[in-house]
């Protein structure tokens, strides 16, 4: 695999760390421009969510049980489990009489660290719904219920629900499901790998669904798309680079974990993909922020959204100023 510098970090203006990988901007004729390499086999982790969620919305299971949109958008979410989240999660639980004991995962706190101090700090428990993949793993037991299994046994790979899923991967992408691999993810369903440039084809679809030929299915995303935008902090949280960049009709932006962050750009007609080899999270703003400015893409309200919440200067545990990081990248333009 070939990958490229991306970033470098600084500290009293000594090199410190490189940061590479590679990076994917498609069109609907190909490939647009890239740096590093584009065809390999690169798992989507938690970028999948907005295709994983595209089933419930084509078997109409958020109309059935009755959920608004606001309940429906966190079925494609990473989210914090601030306040406003648990409450949908909880209503979700009650509208649909699913069990939070029938979810995979291990009980956690959530990932906002102040939201995690204030539930220890009152002496609460650790609870399944507080994952931030529960809005997820919601949805799948829904579409396992419809598809007359048990909803308890949605993340089995052999599952009807699992196998649903995989073919909606396969039409977002053109890879045909049985190139696709399959591993298991951090929450405990399985995590599709594709071919790198197609993860940024797949965010080109779900922000121009025109794009899509099975009618059901663009449908499906036009449909998942308004009711992100309508409530982009269900996607992942309040100052969260994804939530920030879905809170335009213009942008989708969803993160997955060690190092994955795909964006669509529906006025540029541009999927793109980007995977920090190392794992690191630290720089998807940066990322944003550059593919936006190489590309030429300019929307002031969004950048200095991004630009509050997101700093690329370093502090210490003090909160001193000790370094700051930089891109280093290029996209090269395919001719």
């Amino acid at each position: 695999m070939n990958t490229q510098a991306l970033f470098e970090e600084y500290r009293a203006g000594i090199l410190e760390c490189i940061h590479y990988g590679t990076v994917c901007a498609v069109n609907s004729q190909g490939i647009l421009a890239s740096a590093g390499d584009t065809d390999w086999l690169c798992f989507y982790r938690s970028a999948s969510k907005p295709i994983q969620s595209l089933p419930v919305l084509l078997h109409g299971v958020d109309k059935k049980y009755g959920l608004t949109e606001e309940e429906t958008a966190i079925f494609s979410g990473s989210h914090w489990a601030d306040e406003d989240h648990v409450r949908i999660l909880e209503s979700i639980l009650a509208k649909t009489e699913l069990k939070e004991e029938q979810m995979v995962m291990l009980p956690t706190y959530p990932n906002r660290a102040a939201r995690k101090e204030q539930l220890i700090g009152a002496h609460m428990p650790m609870r399944k719904i507080y994952h931030n993949c529960s809005g997820k793993h919601l949805g799948m037991m829904l579409l396992a219920r419809e598809l007359g299994e048990p909803a308890e046994d949605y993340w089995k790979r052999e599952s009807k629900t699992q196998k649903e899923i995989l073919e909606v991967i396969s039409q977002m992408t053109d890879v045909p499901a049985s190139h696709i691999r399959i591993g298991v993810d951090g929450c405990g369903v399985p995590v599709y790998a594709v071919p790198f440039y197609t993860i940024a084809t797949s965010y080109l679809r779900l922000s121009q669904p025109e794009l899509i030929k099975d009618i059901s299915l663009r449908n499906a995303v036009e449909n998942n798309m308004n009711i992100l935008h309508k409530y982009p902090n269900m996607i992942a949280g309040k100052d969260i680079i994804c939530s920030i960049l879905t809170s335009s009709p213009d942008l989708i932006g969803k993160s997955g974990a060690l190092g994955v962050y795909a964006i669509g750009i529906r006025s540029l007609g541009l999927g793109i993909a980007a995977k920090i080899i190392d794992g690191s999270h630290d720089e998807f703003a940066a990322i944003v922020l550059q593919v936006f400015d190489q590309l030429g893409y300019h929307d002031s309200r969004i950048t200095e959204k991004i630009k509050e919440a997101y700093s690329d200067i370093i502090l210490n545990d003090n909160r001193e100023e000790v370094g700051f990081r930089k891109a280093v990248f290029r996209l090269t333009h395919e001719t």
